[in-house]
């Protein structure tokens, strides 16, 4: 049986989303541990992917954390300040959130 590679795993709390006409760039970023003036965040993983698995990945991903908001009749809220300082609208993040319940399963 072939000796299978090690998976890093990582652990992000930012983000950075770029892309060309052909792709979409991901990079995940970890905050400094003692944030302070001329501390940046460290990019620790690069995420290179078409739109069209962009798309599949981002709808996925929703699905799934509506479920388990759904199943554990739990919520994962993000703070106003949060969305207003990625310039998204609160009504524009509550619509995105909002769907029919054939989409949640």
């Amino acid at each position: 049986m072939p000796e299978e590679k090690e998976i890093p795993e990582v652990y992000s709390d930012q983000f950075m989303i770029s892309g060309g006409p052909y792709g979409v760039l991901m990079n995940l970023n970890k905050s400094p541990v003692e944030p302070g003036p001329g501390k940046v965040p460290s990019t620790v993983a690069r995420v290179w992917m078409s739109y069209e698995h962009a798309k599949m990945v981002a709808f996925m991903l929703c699905r799934h954390i509506k479920k388990m908001e759904s199943d554990g009749g739990i919520s994962f809220p993000v703070p106003s300040k949060v969305l207003s300082s990625l310039g998204i609208g609160l009504e524009d993040w509550e619509a995105f959130w909002k769907s029919p319940p054939e989409f949640r399963g």
